[in-house]
């Protein structure tokens, strides 16, 4: 058969795709990975018995905006990585600032702080296991959005594996937040953001076996 034979029988089947196929995918993925890091919350942790007075301070909200940022940053990413050939543009820099702001806040109170209570600051008490505990929240999202990538045609595997896994991340730390104790910046800025970079790199890791066309 020849090649313009070839491509005229692949090409006569073809049935248009809908403008927001890609953002339904990922949305459905985004929705399906936060269910399931809820219920492994609800499974592994339980329900924190004082929530109704701990949704009426202002930095719980404070705490999970932080996440909710990184989220509406990456599902742009996300969705530019799952298009082969598209630009990224500033998708990377928009997922990438809340983390700055974090990093550069929590800089701020540590340098305002005395220095004999700065490592109290960033340690709180439940810095063993609060990183672990975020990475394993964000696995049923992780597995979620590699699902939805496999239905894509990322061209840049790592890249996308690198995103889904910044992504999970984010959704792990605002599923965490929902029962972590830790009210300081600091803290966030340490053990949070080395959760998404573990995360991250995850994503990354297996994202050339995962998504391999």
């Amino acid at each position: 058969m020849k090649t313009r034979d070839l491509v005229a029988r692949l090409a006569s089947d073809v049935s248009p795709v809908e403008r927001n196929a890609v953002s339904r995918v990922l949305n459905r993925a985004l929705m399906l990975g936060l269910a399931g890091s809820a219920i492994l919350l609800v499974l592994l942790y339980g329900v924190r018995s004082d929530m109704p007075e701990l949704i009426l301070t202002t930095m719980f909200w404070t705490r999970l905006a932080f996440p909710l940022s990184i989220i509406a940053g990456a599902i742009h990413l996300a969705d530019r990585l799952g298009r082969p050939g598209a630009s990224l543009g500033l998708a990377w820099l928009a997922a990438a600032l809340p983390i700055a702001a974090m990093l550069f806040a929590a800089a701020g109170i540590l340098m305002a702080t005395p220095p004999g209570y700065r490592l109290q600051l960033m340690l709180g008490t439940t810095w063993r296991t609060t990183t672990a505990s975020i990475v394993l929240l964000s696995l049923p999202s992780l597995a979620a959005m590699m699902h939805a990538m496999r239905q894509l045609a990322p061209t840049r595997l790592a890249l996308a594996g690198a995103g889904a896994g910044l992504l999970a991340g984010a959704q792990g730390v605002l599923v965490y937040s929902l029962y972590c104790a830790e009210m300081a910046v600091p803290f966030w800025g340490v053990w949070y953001v080395l959760a998404i970079v573990f995360t991250t790199a995850i994503g990354a890791a297996i994202a050339p076996r995962c998504l391999r066309w």
